[in-house]
């Protein structure tokens, strides 16, 4: 009986080994396929009922026009597991993230990286572009610097 137990716990060890290590990391989509745009806004933030401030605000374009016409679809995710958006490609397309106050996103008091992952038609995910706000304001695009917010 410790035989049988054996060899299928060995079967188990090899198939968890091979399904994590032949799976190919996702690449970065070219910056040459799509287009971004920052736009900073003022926008009025409230703390407390009496008291509000107008502070920068984020938000990131994205333009899907030079995208592969073989992706399929689009999900965006942040840092903190949340699906933002799920949607079915249409060329030409584009999206705009909405990111939040600049100083929200710097304090880490709400998601400050997001990754938008493309799919193909048999539901492989074929590229990414990650948007990323460090705490010191650095904007970074696919881990390249992009600007401080």
């Amino acid at each position: 009986m410790k035989t049988i137990e054996f060899r299928i716990v060995l079967l188990l060890l090899v198939i968890f080994f091979h399904v994590g290590y032949s799976q190919e990391p996702v690449p970065f989509e070219p910056k040459d396929n799509f287009g971004f745009e920052l736009d900073y806004q003022f926008k009025t933030k409230s703390s407390t009922p009496r008291v509000s401030q107008t502070l920068p605000y984020l938000m990131v374009k994205f333009d899907w026009a030079d995208l592969n016409k073989d992706y399929y679809r689009y999900k965006v995710d942040n840092n903190q597991g949340q699906i933002v958006r799920n949607k079915k490609l249409k060329f030409p397309d584009s999206y705009v993230l909405d990111m939040g106050f600049s100083d929200d996103l710097k304090d880490r008091v709400t998601p400050y990286k997001y990754s938008i992952h493309f799919y193909n038609k048999d539901k492989k995910r074929v590229s990414k572009i990650v948007i990323e706000v460090a705490e010191n304001g650095d904007l970074l695009l696919n881990g390249e610097f992009h600007g401080r917010i």
